[in-house]
C-alpha cells in the first residue's frame, strides 16, 4: 500500500477510489485544491482503492435499496407492507452470493480474488434483475432505471478518467511530492 506523507490534498486523489465517476468528481475537486496555509504537523494518508467509505457507503445503500425494490415489488402485498417485508429479505438476498458463493469459489479456483469475483456475480445479478424490472410494469422499473443510468454513467467517466489519464498521473505526482 502506497501512503503520502504530509500532504492534505492527498485527500482527493483520484487513485483513492474505486469507480470511475468517483475517480473523475476526485480529479475535478484535486484541480481545484488548493494546499492549507496551516499544514498539520504530520499527516499520513493511505492511498487505497477502497479507501473512500462515502464512495463504499454510497453504493452499498444504493445496492441495498435497489435489491429491497425488487424483492417488494414481488411480493403479493400492499406496497408499504412488502417494503417493510422486503428489507429484512434483501439483506439475507444480498448476502447469500458472499456466504454460499464465497466459500464454493474458494473450493473451485482455490486462493484468488473472491472478494472483486463475488462482486462482480453480485452485481450481474443485479444487472439481470434490472433487465427484468426494467421491462415490466411494476413500481419497481423506476429502480432499474436508475440502476441502468448509473451504470451509463459511470461507464461515461470511466472513458473519460481513461482519456485523461496522463494529466490524472502528473497530478497525483505533484501531489504527492
Amino acid at each position: 500500500m502506497n501512503v503520502v506523507i504530509d500532504h492534505p490534498e492527498a485527500r482527493l486523489l483520484p487513485s483513492r477510489h474505486r469507480f470511475a465517476l468517483a475517480r473523475l468528481i476526485a480529479y475535478a475537486r484535486l484541480l481545484r485544491a488548493r494546499p492549507p496555509a496551516n499544514r498539520p504537523e504530520h499527516l499520513i494518508l493511505p492511498i487505497d482503492r477502497d479507501q473512500t467509505a462515502a464512495e463504499m457507503n454510497g453504493i452499498a445503500i444504493w445496492v441495498f435499496i435497489t435489491t429491497t425494490c425488487y424483492i417488494a415489488a414481488m411480493l403479493p402485498l400492499a406496497r408499504p407492507v412488502a417494503v417493510i417485508v422486503a428489507i429484512p429479505l434483501a439483506a439475507i438476498a444480498i448476502h447469500l452470493p458472499i456466504v454460499v458463493g464465497g466459500p464454493i469459489l474458494r473450493l473451485i479456483i482455490g486462493d484468488g480474488d473472491h472478494v472483486k469475483i463475488v462482486s462482480a456475480i453480485t452485481m450481474a445479478l443485479l444487472l439481470i434483475a434490472s433487465s427484468y424490472f426494467a421491462v415490466s410494469p411494476a413500481w419497481a422499473r423506476l429502480a432499474a432505471w436508475f440502476f441502468f443510468a448509473v451504470l451509463v454513467l459511470n461507464t461515461a467517466a470511466a472513458i473519460v478518467v481513461w482519456l485523461l489519464r496522463s494529466p490524472i498521473r502528473a497530478a497525483e505526482k505533484r501531489c504527492a511530492r
